[in-house]
């Protein structure tokens, strides 16, 4: 509904004229008259006075209104709105499996906005999981539990489910799609190339298609490709973050900085306060070393969420390689506690708050400090590099502090550089 300001029947500024006595006795009488025929039948007119005075009931949005809201909102970037949408209109027809999808979906894609919003994971898996079981043979439903198991590295279930919802509607790209990605979750790259692209020649234009033929493409390390996929699938839709995210460290892996730069301002032009868009700046500038812009991006993403584990742990990178190493020692033990009072199980944290905090111990010449976090920091899972930088640091304390001769530590192997993966969730 629009509202005509051209004509309202209010009119602001404009003086009554006066009128006479006579008439204000009139009025008063005649209102004095209607109030207690009013009073003696209020029982009768009481649903007409209070519609008078409340007004007439709000009315219900119905769930096709709020759907539409719900894609509007998507197509605009506001992923957060979209899924405030589609969850009111899924609520309200939990039987409608085409708002169920776009539901599930964008939770999915919403699950990446950092490590704080894996819970719309969970969510979706279980939306998901309520529609197969109540509608086992809908493509719609299958195809969005494949998407949420996906969304949850649960590859050999997504490849099952995925394959059911391809039978069933073999030519919508989007359960191809899906089932690329969980081929790739199987580390089936030939298989997911193969059906992504599929998905891609069914229709050119799909988002899900492009991104899945570029998540296979990249398995093999064809970048190019894989750029140009998501570039392909971002003229699609301009404003899904997910497609810089994973766009960036691409760029990067060729060496194109200013270009992964430029994605994640992409982001941030549609959401300046976007902190994981702030961070992977500083990672990407800290990556160039230059220093000065990693820190201001660093400091600007604790600035908005000081909250967010990633940026502090980022933060200290950039003041350990200044040689801040009381500064970065301070940033990664806010770091930890985050983590620690979010309930993080050790395996799932990040390592690297725990590695170079022992390491700007041991180059203060404070093992005794150092050598406890090193302990912690073999239990984060770390990868090969970090887990050869512990055992370094580790080798200094002992070599060059008495309190820990004889302690063993094995031997650190060169590291093996490995290609940045382009999913993450935080």
């Amino acid at each position: 509904m629009q509202i005509r300001r051209d004509r309202s029947a209010l009119h602001f500024g404009r003086r009554a004229r006066r009128r006479g006595p006579s008439w204000f006795f009139g009025f008063w009488f005649f209102s004095m008259a209607a109030a207690v025929g009013v009073i003696w039948q209020f029982n009768r007119v009481q649903p007409e006075v209070l519609a008078v005075v409340m007004g007439p009931p709000t009315p219900t949005t119905d769930a096709v209104t709020l759907a539409q809201l719900a894609e509007e909102a998507y197509w605009q970037g506001d992923l957060d709105n979209s899924i405030l949408y589609y969850s009111q209109a899924y609520e309200m027809t939990p039987e409608d499996m085409g708002i169920m999808f776009e539901y599930v979906r964008n939770l999915v894609y919403g699950s990446y906005d950092g490590r704080g919003f894996g819970f719309r994971a969970d969510r979706a898996l279980e939306v998901a999981q309520a529609a197969v079981d109540n509608f086992p043979n809908d493509p719609r439903a299958l195809a969005a539990y494949t998407l949420a198991l996906v969304s949850k590295d649960r590859g050999e279930e997504a490849a099952s489910a995925g394959i059911k919802a391809v039978d069933r509607a073999p030519d919508w790209a989007e359960p191809l799609a899906y089932l690329s990605m969980a081929y790739r979750e199987q580390e089936r790259w030939l298989n997911a190339q193969e059906t992504a692209q599929k998905a891609v020649d069914l229709n050119p234009n799909s988002v899900d298609a492009r991104r899945s033929l570029a998540l296979a493409m990249a398995f093999t390390g064809q970048f190019d490709i894989a750029i140009s996929q998501y570039e392909q699938a971002i003229q699609a839709q301009p404003r899904l973050n997910v497609l810089y995210f994973e766009l960036a460290p691409y760029y990067i892996v060729k060496g194109n900085f200013d270009a992964a730069i430029q994605a994640y301002d992409r982001v941030l032009a549609n959401d300046s306060h976007n902190v994981k868009a702030w961070t992977r700046k500083c990672e990407t500038f800290f990556q160039e070393r230059n220093d000065i812009s990693a820190r201001e991006s660093c400091e600007q993403a604790v600035e908005l969420d000081p909250t967010y584990p990633d940026a502090w742990k980022q933060l200290g990178m950039v003041q350990y390689t200044s040689r801040n190493y009381e500064g970065s020692i301070e940033s990664f033990q806010i770091c930890v506690q985050l983590m620690t009072d979010g309930g993080w199980k050790l395996e799932d944290q990040l390592g690297e708050c725990y590695t170079y905090q022992g390491l700007a111990y041991q180059l203060l010449a404070q093992c005794h400090l150092a050598m406890p976090v090193f302990e912690i920091a073999l239990q984060t899972n770390p990868g090969q590099t970090l887990l050869n930088y512990i055992y370094i640091g580790m080798d200094y304390c002992i070599k060059g502090d008495s309190n820990y001769s004889g302690y063993q530590v094995p031997t650190a192997v060169p590291p093996t550089p490995i290609p940045p993966e382009p999913i993450g969730i935080y």
